[in-house]
């Protein structure tokens, strides 16, 4: 049995799709597994996928009908025989300057730890590799109890939601249904959430190993949609009903309210980008989930609350709306690196 099984979801990628799969096989690691789950890709990353596993003992494909990155994701978990798990993006690549083997050898040390979360940096074509500044805080993040890891996340900016960030014991995600949910856009927000309120042991290794390849223009998540929004304040809706379950930790409910209340913000700001027709349909799902704003406990969302307070749902929009754009245009939250 393998020890560490990867799962890549592989969809329309043939440009970086020799990047993604070199990295990983360039650490030569031992006792893994490569999935590549080729999810109906119209181009020819089903070849592609072939010629690896025709070359490379480790490496298995799945060519499946298209459903999307939770489905493929799902897929690479029911076949994966690895102890553990790990997810990428098939855009994206593993940084040559990291051990992979030395993170697992911390792993292998505590096997009581069912998710290991390490850092990424981004890259932006035409500009460079970014370190996100709210990384620098993570070595500093509690990890003594779950609430504390998780009050520490939203203190610092966000929930560190990637799936393709993560190390995770394969039995806490099947013995916990911790499956990604088809058909969300939003799908890790949701599976992080899920998966916080199962968690026992978490540990942070501080290495930058996973590079995000940002503001790619042809990528699922660079348009900003209606379904974008409804997605999320749908996570937002279930993190209410499971707020007002009887069966809840009453730590972890409080702080997946506030952290509901980032997302709220998040797809307010968000649907200052689409048309005015489509933000009046939304209307009803922002004020039926409203509740959560009353939450707002980080420095963000409190600032965002303060603001829907004094003045009004559409100025709070317009507001964030703009700060999203000027974010994304300036690369805000990010510092640059010499990579050389």
């Amino acid at each position: 049995m393998p020890f560490l099984s990867v799962i890549i979801p592989i969809y329309n990628v043939e440009k970086y799709l020799h990047q993604c799969i070199d990295s990983v096989l360039n650490q030569k690691l031992e006792n893994i597994e490569i999935i590549l789950v080729d999810d109906g890709s119209p181009d020819t990353c089903p070849a592609i996928c072939d010629e690896y596993a025709n070359k490379h003992k480790e490496v298995r494909v799945i060519h499946k009908k298209n459903g999307g990155l939770s489905s493929a994701r799902n897929a690479g978990i029911e076949v994966a025989k690895g102890e553990y798990l790990i997810f990428m993006d098939s855009d994206d690549w593993w940084n040559p300057k990291v051990s992979v083997k030395d993170m697992l050898l911390k792993v292998k040390d505590n096997s009581d730890v069912e998710m290991f979360l390490f850092t990424s940096y981004d890259y932006i074509e035409g500009q460079g590799f970014f370190k996100r500044n709210e990384h620098n805080n993570l070595k500093n993040i509690r990890t003594d109890a779950v609430e504390n890891y998780y009050q520490d996340l939203i203190n610092n900016g966000n929930l560190e939601v990637s799936a393709c960030t993560k190390i995770l014991k394969k039995n806490f995600i099947i013995n916990n249904n911790l499956y990604f949910k088809d058909g969300l856009l939003s799908e890790d927000n949701h599976w992080m959430i899920k998966l916080l309120r199962k968690l026992q042991h978490v540990s942070v290794i501080d290495e930058p190993l996973y590079i995000c390849r940002t503001d790619r223009q042809d990528s699922i998540t660079h348009t900003i949609k209606k379904k974008n929004i409804s997605d999320l304040l749908t996570i937002v809706r279930e993190t209410i009903k499971y707020f007002h379950s009887e069966n809840s930790n009453v730590k972890i409910k409080n702080l997946e309210m506030c952290y509901g209340s980032y997302l709220w913000f998040s797809a307010l700001g968000l649907s200052a980008m689409i048309p005015k027709n489509e933000k009046k349909d939304l209307k009803n799902l922002f004020n039926s989930t409203k509740e959560v704003c009353s939450y707002s406990n980080s420095k963000k969302t409190k600032i965002c609350n303060f603001f829907l307070k004094t003045a009004g749902f559409n100025i709070t929009t317009m507001i964030l709306g703009y700060y999203l754009k000027l974010k994304g245009k300036y690369t805000l939250n990010r510092t640059a690196l010499n990579y050389d």
